[in-house]
């Protein structure tokens, strides 16, 4: 398991809207399958890719 959390970014197709319109989530998370888990139940998933979350103040 990864000590820092990442941003996960998936392509998306929601499993109950009859007509397909790909979205693309974002969710951060300490693993992959951690942020799958969130987006699973009503989506079908691709991954596309995970950047590092970047920490600090932002002025």
């Amino acid at each position: 398991m990864a000590t820092t959390k990442c941003t996960y970014i998936f392509a998306a197709i929601n499993r109950t809207q009859k007509k397909v319109k790909p979205v693309m989530l974002r969710g951060t998370a300490f693993d992959e399958k951690s942020a799958r888990r969130r987006y699973a139940p009503d989506y079908i998933l691709l991954f596309a890719g995970r950047l590092p979350v970047q920490g600090g103040d932002h002025v």
